[in-house]
């Protein structure tokens, strides 16, 4: 059904997303959401945000998902009714955010909100797919990877592949960008400098076990296959 360009459900486009966030500094997109993290002077600020908040969300009819650990609250917006997509409502509410949030004393901190994603390298997509439904209770996505319904839990991929790693199962980290070479910094100790052919789209490391993760950046759509040697 299409929906007139005004419309507060309609689904935007990957540039009118990103023209969106260069008017809302705070925020960041994140697999269909705009997603945001502010840290307050300390808890009692940061639970009034909350208030604010709940109002904003009751305004526009509209709920983020919220998550409030001491001093800082964790945002993300998405359209879960359009297939949990970025509309313009989700732009609405994240601009009103941004404006109550540099009153209330709130510094942006968007290297702080990661998501952590399982992906499986397998030949058969298909084989796999009701196994981890049901183990999980979770659906299909619009994208094909298997999600959670209520948000919580980390999003499950499958990445197909005629030569699947022994280890089937690898995490990728997705962060801010801004946050890149600090997290790589913190991870040299014990996992040195990875592969940085894709960087910043894409970083991989890999533990004594041969066990992976891919840290990712949203500058990047897609880890690659990581049995796959890099390409230049």
């Amino acid at each position: 059904m299409d929906l007139d360009k005004n419309s507060p459900t309609r689904v935007l486009s990957t540039y009118e997303v990103a023209r969106a966030l260069k008017e809302l500094p705070s925020w960041r997109e994140r697999h269909g959401a705009l997603v945001c993290a502010w840290e307050f002077p300390d808890s009692r600020k940061a639970v009034d945000f909350l208030a604010i908040v709940a109002e904003a969300a009751e305004r526009q009819g509209h709920h983020p998902d919220v998550d409030w650990r001491w001093n800082t609250i964790f945002l993300s917006t998405t359209s879960h009714d359009v297939g949990s997509e970025i509309t313009l409502r989700d732009v609405a509410l994240a601009t009103l955010l941004e404006f109550a949030a540099a009153d209330s004393a709130a510094v942006a901190a968007p290297q702080r909100h990661q998501d952590v994603h399982l992906g499986i390298d397998t030949r058969d997509p298909a084989r796999l797919e009701d196994f981890w439904i049901d183990v999980m209770g979770y659906r299909k996505g619009r994208d094909g990877d298997l999600v959670d319904p209520a948000g919580r839990n980390p999003r499950i991929w499958f990445q197909e592949t005629e030569t699947p790693n022994p280890n089937r199962m690898h995490i990728d980290k997705y962060i801010s960008r801004s946050g890149l070479e600090h997290a790589q910094a913190e991870l040299e100790a014990s996992a040195g400098t990875g592969d940085r052919t894709h960087e910043p789209s894409w970083t991989i490391y890999t533990d004594a076990d041969g066990n992976r993760v891919c840290l990712c950046t949203s500058d990047g759509e897609q880890p690659p296959a990581l049995d796959q040697p890099a390409l230049d």
